[in-house]
C-alpha cells in the first residue's frame, strides 16, 4: 500500500500512535495509557489515521456494553506518485523529519526512564562510508534480509521487543577523490 495521506501522519502524536501500533494491536484506552495522552485526543488521532487508511481494526470486544476496537498500523511505502504532486517533496521531507524525531524521542525516553544509559541495549551510531550505487543496494538488501529474519521471531523468554531504526542517504559533501587516498600524515598544522 502506498502512503498517500501525508497530512494524516505528519503529526508527532499520530506518528507516535502509528509507530506504537507497528507489529502490535492496541485499543484506544491502551494507547492513551502508553502514550500518556488524553483519551479524547487519542480518539481524534486514531480516527484521522483510520480514515486515511493507515490503521486497520484487528479485533473488537464488548466492554461495559460498548464496542472496543483494537488497531494496528498498515505496512506501506511512500507512493512515488505523491512525490510528483505540488508540495510532495516538502511533505516527504516533513514526513522524514517527524518519523525520525519520534523514533529519536522514543530512544531518549527509554534512556531517561532507566535513569542511566543502557549501552548493552542501545545502538546509536552514525556510519559514514563510500559505496557505489550497486554496493549500497547490496548492503541495504543484506541488512533488510537480516532484519526480516529477526522480525519473524516470535516472543519467547529472554526476547525483548526491540527497534532498529535505519536511515541511509548520500551525504551532501563533495570530496576530491583524487586526494582521498593520499597520506594524511603530511598535514601542516
Amino acid at each position: 500500500m502506498g502512503l498517500k495521506n501525508f497530512e494524516a501522519i505528519n503529526h508527532p502524536a499520530r506518528m507516535r500512535i502509528f509507530q506504537l501500533l507497528s507489529h502490535q494491536s492496541l485499543s484506544t484506552h491502551q494507547l492513551a495509557q502508553q502514550l500518556g495522552l488524553p483519551l479524547p485526543s487519542i480518539y481524534r488521532h486514531v480516527k484521522k489515521l483510520y480514515e486515511a487508511g493507515l490503521l486497520v481494526v484487528t479485533a473488537t470486544c464488548q466492554v461495559n456494553g460498548i464496542e472496543e476496537r483494537f488497531y494496528a498500523s498498515v505496512e506501506g511505502l511512500i507512493d512515488p506518485a505523491e512525490l510528483e504532486k505540488p508540495g510532495g517533496l516538502e511533505n516527504f521531507a516533513k514526513h522524514v523529519t517527524v518519523y525520525g524525531t519520534v523514533a529519536a524521542q522514543a530512544t531518549a525516553q527509554y534512556v531517561l526512564q532507566r535513569g542511566a544509559p543502557d549501552l548493552a541495549n542501545l545502538a546509536v551510531r552514525d556510519h559514514i562510508f563510500f559505496a557505489t550505487e550497486e554496493e549500497f543496494i547490496r548492503l541495504r538488501e543484506a541488512i533488510y534480509a537480516l532484519l526480516q529474519t529477526a522480525e519473524q521471531q516470535v516472543p519467547a523468554p529472554g526476547r525483548i521487543k526491540r527497534r532498529w531504526f535505519v536511515m541511509a542517504h548520500p551525504l551532501n559533501i563533495t570530496i576530491d577523490d583524487s586526494n582521498h587516498n593520499k597520506d594524511n600524515n603530511n598535514c601542516a598544522g
